[in-house]
């Protein structure tokens, strides 16, 4: 994969998310389908607080997996608050993706749990994100909300 093609397939991804994130209605930030599970403001940001730490470790702090960002539903308690900290948080992923070159997409990068790839990492990463977006989805119904079609 390209760092064009790494890149691409991010943003679609993160504008699936973001769409998403739009829909929660204000005052349902909070919102949990079931005790135990993450709230709707908590799914999203979730994704922007793992971006962080993923982002830092590998360019910020290089090696320093720091998971405890503030990125969360005390320092970001509403929908604009939400949408904004995750826009703030896409504009450095997508920097740091954009900085790649393709030579940059077969470096090594050493996560906590392995060493991979920076293509592989991403894929990952977005992975982990549609899981929340499938999330999202269902949480949404459940709190009454018809969610946006993000898929075209």
């Amino acid at each position: 994969m390209t760092s064009k093609e790494l890149l691409r397939e991010w943003e679609q991804c993160r504008a699936g998310l973001r769409k998403l994130a739009e829909a929660i209605p204000p005052g349902k930030e909070d919102f949990r389908p079931a005790p135990g599970t993450m709230s709707l403001g908590a799914q999203v940001l979730h994704v922007a607080s793992a971006d962080k730490t993923a982002v830092d470790a590998l360019t910020v702090t290089p090696g320093k997996w720091e998971w405890r960002t503030g990125v969360d539903a005390e320092h970001y308690p509403a929908v604009q608050d939400i949408l904004a900290v995750l826009d703030e948080q896409s504009a450095k992923t997508r920097a740091y993706l954009a900085s790649l070159g393709d030579a940059g997409v077969t470096a090594k990068i050493k996560a906590p749990w392995a060493e991979m790839t920076t293509e592989q990492f991403f894929v990952d990463w977005m992975i982990h994100e549609a899981h929340h977006r499938g999330n999202l989805v269902t949480s949404l119904r459940v709190a009454g909300v018809t969610p946006p079609n993000i898929w075209g």
